[in-house]
């Protein structure tokens, strides 16, 4: 858990308060999956659904309330509440697509012309074996310890003998063995060299990654780094689909097809993935789930052997109790349940410590000093998760605006949380490489905060004669010190991610909102510079409040081993055992929930 007393000052170099400078110029990014769509259609396909989940969507309503408090007029109308969309500018599309710093980012990976396999063997002619098996423990690292579907050591061992026969052809290379198995392994490579060199991120990197993206078929984990998660949606729907082709959802079919525990581990581990992916990419964009309530019903729980695919299984036993408020919040209707609130993040806290035991993400800051202390990595991206979660249960308070009395309450909880949460994923950035490898969890995870920070700001805006003279100097420092260390998190990254390319957009309006209510200081170095230089779009016309004098603002809708990491961050102490984390422990917590139905496992929910 997250310690509750905070060091104010993240930077010592830098004042919380102080506006953070961007030096670069950027614009909005292509849309999911847009990049290829003709102009005449690209006003249409930008306009996408988000649901409540969706971290575009409580950063919309948030604007939208700014927007609406900086004008006279009634509140938000349940319409635009439950849509929650502002429109995205195209012509700030295109300017991102000729932008050549960031084109290799921009533009989708094209699928392979079968009709040539031999570009699945370009990676030998430009990397030698040292480097693409370096990027192959990367893969490890960034996805295989949390989804270990591909057999990395095998993957290793195929990719030297590839090598070893440098001066063989593609047909060769089929030939030695059976070419479609062969073919697939080549396919599996090229992913998996791609998506370590996305998550590796040097700019040395760029023009291999590119002249790799053009030999594999586009696949779910790849777009997911490339900030594609509505393609990741799609592409893991594809998969389970194809496991229930061949029966592996049929408990009958499941025993007679799998005869071994070794390959019962792996049909439930990969099954186990897959139900978690799309859990998980369900909730990143706010679409519904592929999969329901005992969609694999053939899959033992007790065959998982990896902790964060079981932790994630018992989590999704529990979660979709998380997403009822803030579902009903977006239907227009109050929520002031406090009992439910405080069990909901008592149950949180219950499934934490059952996940992750004693390793926790409280004394982040002397990871840098002493590597020895910072725990698996898999265990503090639980730990984010669900202080993640526990921020999502507080933005209904704020969605609703018929008990200000309940929702002041909870400003400082809030307030915390937000800063809490930025804090960690700062130093996180500051002295380890995992934010940076790890990059699409914790930007989901930061843009998740920002959402509950506008919504913060946008209830202190709507309420300021009374609530600007309760702020007390605490609050008001940690809200100028999560602003300053979210633009710092964003901006670092604008050049190689299109979400942080997004939320810097967004964060123009933070900061006009949070200078107009003295919670920044106008006199402050780089006031008149910091995200002056981001692109702006254009609201949707249908969703323009009388304006008057108001400006239309920025916008956008939408080794996990013990080894060595590199950079010279070990990591020691004792790792879960398999008997910590059984299944069955999560039965406790379900017991403790009030009278109603809890067992829809693969329905839309939080995570």
């Amino acid at each position: 858990m997250i310690a509750a007393t905070r060091p104010r000052d993240p930077n010592p170099n830098t004042n919380p308060n102080t506006i953070p400078i961007i030096s670069h110029s950027y614009t909005e990014s292509t849309i999911d999956d847009q990049s290829s769509t003709p102009k005449s259609s690209r006003t249409t396909a930008s306009q996408h659904f988000y649901g409540p989940t969706c971290p575009d969507y409580a950063l919309n309503v948030g604007q939208l309330k700014l927007r609406r408090n900086s004008c006279p007029g009634p509140p938000l109308q349940q319409k635009q509440l439950q849509l929650a969309s502002i429109h995205e500018d195209d012509a700030s599309d295109e300017a991102d697509q000729n932008d050549g710093q960031n084109t290799q980012f921009s533009v989708p990976p094209r699928t392979i012309d079968k009709g040539d396999p031999a570009m699945l063997l370009t990676f030998r002619s430009i990397m030698g074996l040292q480097e693409a098996t370096q990027l192959l423990y990367i893969y490890q690292e960034v996805v295989g310890e949390l989804h270990p579907f591909v057999d990395i050591d095998a993957l290793i061992m195929q990719t030297r003998s590839w090598y070893a026969e440098a001066g063989a052809g593609i047909w060769d290379v089929l030939a030695s063995s059976t070419g479609a198995a062969t073919y697939e392994l080549l396919l599996i490579l090229n992913l998996c060299l791609a998506i370590a060199l996305r998550a590796d991120g040097n700019s040395s990197s760029s023009n291999t990654e590119t002249l790799l993206r053009d030999s594999f078929q586009d696949a779910g984990w790849y777009d997911f780094f490339q900030e594609m998660p509505r393609s990741a949606w799609r592409m893991c729907g594809i998969a389970g689909r194809m496991l229930m082709e061949l029966g592996l959802h049929n408990a009958e079919v499941f025993r007679h097809t799998v005869k071994t525990e070794a390959q019962r581990t792996e049909a439930c581990t990969l099954i186990s993935s897959i139900v978690i992916l799309d859990r998980q990419w369900s909730y990143a964009t706010g679409l519904p789930t592929h999969f329901q309530d005992k969609s694999f019903s053939s899959m033992s729980t007790s065959s998982v052997k990896n902790p964060y695919l079981k932790a994630m299984l018992s989590f999704i036993l529990i979660s979709d109790r998380f997403s009822e408020p803030i579902s009903n919040a977006a239907k227009g209707e109050g929520y002031n349940d406090e009992n439910s609130f405080e069990l909901m993040s008592f149950q949180i806290e219950q499934w934490r410590k059952k996940a992750v035991g004693d390793y926790t993400v409280a004394n982040c800051q002397a990871w840098h000093t002493d590597p020895s202390t910072r725990p698996p990595t898999w265990t503090i991206l639980l730990n984010l998760r669900a202080e993640s979660v526990r921020s999502q249960l507080l933005k209904p308070f704020f969605f609703s605006e018929l008990d200000i009395e309940i929702t002041k309450n909870h400003v400082r909880p809030a307030t915390d949380r937000v800063y809490d949460i930025i804090h960690v994923l700062h130093t996180l950035d500051a002295t380890t490489d995992i934010y940076r490898k790890q990059h699409p969890y914790y930007q989901h995870i930061l843009a998740c905060t920002a959402g509950l920070a506008f919504l913060l700001i946008a209830f202190i805006k709507q309420n300021r004669a009374t609530m600007l003279p309760s702020l007390t100097p605490d609050l008001i420092e940690s809200l100028g010190g999560s602003f300053s260390m979210c633009v710092t998190l964003t901006t670092k990254y604008t050049h190689r991610s299109r979400s942080a390319r997004r939320l810097a957009k967004r964060l123009i309006e933070m900061r006009r909102n949070l200078l107009s209510l003295g919670i920044l200081n106008p006199a402050s170095p780089g006031s008149h510079e910091g995200l002056d230089n981001v692109t702006e779009s254009i609201r949707r016309a249908s969703l323009a409040q009388p304006v008057g004098d108001f400006q239309p603002y920025a916008e956008y809708s939408p080794p996990f081993n013990n080894g060595v990491v590199p950079g010279g961050f070990a990591v020691t102490g004792t790792v879960i055992s398999d008997t910590d984390m059984q299944m069955g422990w999560e039965d406790s917590l379900r017991l403790q929930w009030p009278i109603g139905d809890v067992n829809h496992m693969f329905s839309e929910s939080i995570f």
